[in-house]
C-alpha cells in the first residue's frame, strides 16, 4: 500500500469514528449498530501486530493455535470474520439487531432572533408518523407562519428526569416554549381564545397571513408571562388570523389538549405537548416493546426507562 492509499484509509477511518463517536441526530443512531457491524465483520479498525495471513495454510495455522489454546468461541468468530458473516459475537460487538423502526428527523422551523435560539435545527418523530407531520409543517409555511417545535435531543441516561416516555418512543413533540406566551403580539404561535370560542379555557394557534383559509380574522385574547408577577395574564391581540393548531395538526396522527385554566407556572408546559397515541392499547402496550421497536437492548438497558419495561399504558401514560 502506498503512502497516498495509507492516508486516505486513515482519512476514512477518522471520518467513520467520528460519525460513531457523534451519534447525536436520530438517523446516525439508527446507522450506528449498522455501521459497527460491518467494521466487526470487514473493518481493518486497528492495525494489527501480527502480520496477516499471506496463504491458507497460514490462516489454518490460526486455527489450529486458537484450537489448541481452547479458544473456541475466537475461533468462530475468526472464521465469521474471515468469511464476512456476522457471528454472536460480532453482533453482540455492533449493538445487536438494527430494531424495525427509528425515529426520523424533521427539518424545523425557527423564527428569527432571541426567540428562535432555544430551538432545534430538527425534531426527531417516529418513522412511520414524520411523513404528515412534515407535511403539515410545510402547510403552516406556505400560509405565512411558523410552528416551531421541540423534542429532547437523545434518549436519557439512567437517574435522568423524564416525565413522560412519549416524546423518546417519537409519539410527542412540544411547542418550542420559547415561540408562545412570550410576546404575544409578535410570538408565532398564540395560547389563547378568540372571542368566538363557546367555551372558557385556552387554546394554540398559529399566527398566518391574512386571507389563508380557515383563519379567519378574529379579536383574539392570548396569555403572557408576567415576570414580574410570577403568573400568566390574558393580553387583548386584536383582530388577527389565527389557523386553529386543530385545523393544522388534522391530516396527522398528533393532537393538541384545550387547557381549562392557565398554566400554574412557567415551567407547565402541558398546553404544549401535541401527542400520537394511535395503536397504543390501553392494558396491553408495554413500554419495553415500544422501546424495542426504536432501539437496541443495549441502549434500553442504559437508559433511564431500563427498571420500567413492564410498564403498560393506561390510555394517557405509561404506568407501573
Amino acid at each position: 500500500m502506498t503512502t497516498t492509499d495509507s492516508a486516505a484509509g486513515d482519512a476514512l477511518l477518522l471520518a467513520l469514528t467520528d460519525v460513531i463517536r457523534g451519534a447525536a441526530s436520530p438517523e446516525i443512531q439508527q446507522a450506528q449498530a449498522m455501521l459497527l457491524r460491518r467494521l466487526a465483520t470487514q473493518g481493518d479498525v486497528i492495525p494489527s501486530r501480527v502480520p496477516a495471513p499471506l496463504n491458507i495454510t497460514e490462516v489454518g495455522g490460526y486455527f489450529n493455535l486458537l484450537s489448541t489454546l481452547g479458544e473456541d468461541e475466537m475461533r468462530t468468530a475468526m472464521l465469521g470474520s474471515a468469511l464476512g458473516l456476522a457471528t454472536e459475537t460480532t453482533l453482540a460487538v455492533a449493538g445487536g439487531e438494527v430494531p424495525p423502526m427509528h425515529l426520523t428527523s424533521i427539518p424545523n422551523q425557527r423564527p428569527e432572533g432571541e426567540a428562535g435560539a432555544g430551538v432545534p435545527l430538527a425534531v426527531g418523530v417516529r418513522q412511520d408518523l414524520a411523513p404528515s407531520l412534515a407535511a403539515a409543517l410545510a402547510g403552516v409555511r406556505a400560509a405565512g407562519g411558523l410552528l416551531p417545535l421541540w423534542t429532547p435531543p437523545a434518549l436519557p441516561g439512567p437517574g435522568g428526569l423524564v416525565t413522560s416516555p412519549l416524546p423518546f418512543l417519537g409519539r410527542e413533540v412540544w411547542i418550542a416554549p420559547s415561540v408562545a406566551t412570550v410576546d404575544p403580539e409578535n410570538d408565532p404561535v398564540i395560547l389563547g381564545r378568540a372571542a368566538t370560542d363557546a367555551t372558557a379555557g385556552y387554546r394554540l394557534g398559529v399566527r398566518v397571513a391574512d386571507g389563508t383559509p380557515d383563519a379567519p380574522k378574529l379579536a383574539w385574547t392570548g396569555l403572557v408571562w408576567d415576570e414580574a408577577g410570577g403568573v400568566f395574564v390574558e393580553r387583548a391581540l386584536g383582530d388577527i388570523s389565527v389557523l386553529p393548531i386543530e385545523t393544522v395538526l388534522a391530516p396527522t396522527p398528533f393532537s393538541a389538549t384545550r387547557i381549562a385554566v392557565a398554566p400554574t407556572g412557567r415551567g407547565d408546559y402541558a398546553w404544549a405537548r401535541l401527542v400520537a397515541p394511535g395503536g397504543l392499547v390501553a392494558g396491553v402496550s408495554t413500554l419495553g416493546d415500544e422501546l424495542a421497536l426504536l432501539y437496541t437492548p443495549d441502549r434500553i438497558a442504559s437508559s433511564a426507562f431500563a427498571t420500567r419495561l413492564d410498564a403498560v399504558w393506561n390510555g394517557s401514560d405509561f404506568v407501573g
